[in-house]
């Protein structure tokens, strides 16, 4: 059992789909969303907005989270 749940972001990277700078890149371009109040974004989709990830990839992704949650 896993205390806190696991982040896209951690997902994508062990599965392969994003390297760390690629992962950076995309969490910067999520806060600058944030700090110009902006409509908030998703990882994934700015991931596919880079061109880093597919929606299938991004599918998988949140598959893999979802499928390890548990349920009480």
């Amino acid at each position: 059992m896993e205390s806190e749940p696991r982040l896209f972001g951690e997902v994508a990277l062990e599965m392969g789909f994003v390297s760390i700078p690629q992962l950076y890149e995309a969490l910067t371009v999520q806060a600058r969303y944030e700090v110009r109040s902006e409509p908030y974004k998703f990882l994934g989709e700015i991931l596919i907005e880079l061109g880093y990830m597919t929606e299938k990839q991004v599918l998988e992704v949140l598959n893999v989270m979802h499928a390890t949650e548990e349920v009480f």
